[in-house]
C-alpha cells in the first residue's frame, strides 16, 4: 500500500504545531499531524497550569479567525489593561495602558494547555498520527518522506518543525542555530499577594533578573522570576514560607505580602535563532525557528504570527499553481517573518543585558529610555503597538 500524499505535515502538536494544522486545514490544505503524545482534555477544575502566556490582541485574532478565541475565553484567562515596569535601583517608572491605543486590553494570559485544548478539538480535517515521533526524514525534487518511530511513513510536498527548540525536524534538515544560555532559570508558580492586581502586569528588574506577576481570573498572579542560576538555586531549596517572604522582598511589596505560593517549578534561559526558517521541502515555526528571553512574554506571540505568515505565504504559491514545498514561496514567509523575529529578540537581549548591569552608564543609559517612553505618548504609543502586534499590516489571518 503507497504512504499517504499530503500537501503538509505538521510535526509537533503543541500550541503553535496545533494551531498551524488546524489554519492550513481551514485554509483547504490536506493535512498530517505528528504528535508524539495526545494531551490531556482540559480540566477547569484542576489548579492552573504552571506555563501560561500573555497572547497579545494581534496573535489572539489568529485564534479569532480560526475560530478557536471562543473556546479559550469560556473556560479560563485573564485580560490585562496595563503594564508597570520600574528598576529596583531606583529611577523613572513605566506605566503603559490600554487607553493610550484604543483597546479594550493589552492582552490575556492564558494558560498554554487551553490554547492546545481548543486547537486539538478543531482538528476535524487534520489526519493524526499520534501517538508517534519523526524517525527519519528525507527529501526528494517533489515531496518529503517522513518515517515514523512506529512504522508507517507518510509523504507531504512539505515538513514543518514545530515541534520546539529541540526540533528534530531542524537537526534532519541540517539546519544550523546561533545561540547561547543566560546563565538564568524562571521560577514560576501562581501566588496569592495581599492586594488585587487591578489587571495589571507588573514587572520590577532586579540585577540578578526581573520579577514579573502576570493577574489571573481567580485574583492570584502567575510569577515569572528570571533570576541567574546561583540564586535560582538558592530559591529552590527554601521552604515555602521563606520564598514567600524572599519574593515580597524582590517585588518590592507592590503588592503587599506574598501570602501564598502554590506548586512552583524552574526552566533554563536560552537564547536559539535557526540560520534559516526554510530549506527543500522543509520549514521552521515556533521555537524550532527562535527561542528568545521571555521577559517581554512575545515567545508564542512570535509563534502564532509565524503562523499566519506561513498559512498566507502557501496560499499565495498555490493561487499561481505552486505546491506547498515551493521554494519561492517559503522564502517568502522567511523574509516576512525573520527580520521581525530577529529585532524582537535582540530588544530582549539588549533588555536582559542592560538590566542585569551594575555598570553606572549602563544604569543612566536605562534611566533616559524608561524617562523618554514614560513622557513623550508618540514613543509609548509606539511601544504599545508592537507590543500588542498590531504595528503594521499583516495578512489574513491577523485581520
Amino acid at each position: 500500500m503507497s504512504a499517504p500524499r499530503f500537501d503538509v505535515a505538521v510535526v509537533g502538536g503543541g500550541m503553535v504545531g496545533a494551531v498551524l494544522a488546524v489554519a492550513l486545514s481551514r485554509a483547504d490544505f490536506s493535512v498530517a499531524l505528528v504528535e508524539a503524545e495526545r494531551p490531556a482534555p482540559f480540566d477547569d477544575a484542576s489548579d492552573y497550569d504552571l506555563r501560561l502566556s500573555a497572547i497579545a490582541p494581534g496573535p489572539r485574532r489568529v485564534l479569532d479567525n480560526l475560530g478557536l478565541w471562543a473556546h479559550v475565553e469560556a473556560r479560563r484567562c485573564c485580560a490585562f489593561t496595563g503594564m508597570k515596569v520600574w528598576d529596583a535601583g531606583g529611577g523613572p517608572e513605566l506605566f503603559l495602558e490600554h487607553t493610550a491605543v484604543g483597546l479594550p486590553e493589552l492582552g490575556h494570559i492564558v494558560e498554554n494547555a487551553l490554547v492546545v485544548d481548543a486547537a486539538w478539538r478543531a482538528l476535524d480535517r487534520v489526519e493524526l498520527f499520534c501517538p508517534a515521533r519523526m524517525a527519519g526524514l528525507s527529501r526528494d525534487a517533489d515531496c518529503a518522506r517522513l518515517a515514523l518511530d512506529d512504522g508507517r511513513e507518510l509523504t507531504a510536498a512539505l515538513v514543518v518543525g514545530a515541534e520546539g527548540a529541540s526540533s528534530p525536524v531542524r537537526a534532519a534538515a541540517g539546519i544550523p542555530t546561533t545561540g547561547w544560555g543566560y546563565g538564568q532559570r524562571c521560577t514560576v508558580g501562581a501566588v496569592t499577594p495581599a492586594r488585587h492586581h487591578r489587571h495589571i502586569a507588573w514587572q520590577r528588574f532586579t540585577q540578578t533578573g526581573p520579577v514579573a506577576f502576570l493577574p489571573l481570573a481567580d485574583g492570584r498572579c502567575s510569577l515569572a522570576w528570571h533570576a541567574d542560576d546561583a540564586l535560582a538555586a538558592e530559591l529552590a531549596e527554601l521552604d515555602h514560607d521563606a520564598f514567600c517572604a524572599r519574593l515580597t522582598e524582590a517585588s518590592g511589596g507592590v503588592l503587599g505580602e506574598i501570602e501564598r505560593m502554590d506548586s512552583r517549578a524552574a526552566f533554563p534561559l536560552k537564547l536559539l535563532h535557526a540560520e534559516r526558517y526554510c530549506d527543500h521541502r522543509v520549514a521552521l515555526a515556533g521555537d524550532a525557528a527562535h527561542v528568545l528571553h521571555p521577559m517581554a512574554g512575545q515567545g508564542v506571540n512570535l509563534g502564532l504570527l509565524d503562523v499566519a505568515e506561513l498559512v498566507a505565504a502557501l496560499e499565495a504559491g498555490r493561487a499561481v499553481g505552486r505546491d506547498a514545498g515551493d521554494t519561492r514561496y517559503l522564502r517568502r514567509y522567511q523574509r516576512a517573518r525573520m527580520a521581525e523575529n530577529l529585532m524582537m529578540m535582540g530588544a530582549t537581549d539588549a533588555l536582559k543585558r542592560v538590566y542585569g548591569s551594575s555598570n553606572p552608564l549602563a544604569r543612566r543609559l536605562r534611566e533616559m529610555a524608561v524617562g523618554a517612553a514614560s513622557n513623550l505618548a508618540p514613543i509609548r504609543q509606539l511601544m504599545i503597538h508592537h507590543a500588542v502586534g498590531l504595528s503594521g499590516d499583516g495578512p489574513r489571518l491577523l485581520r
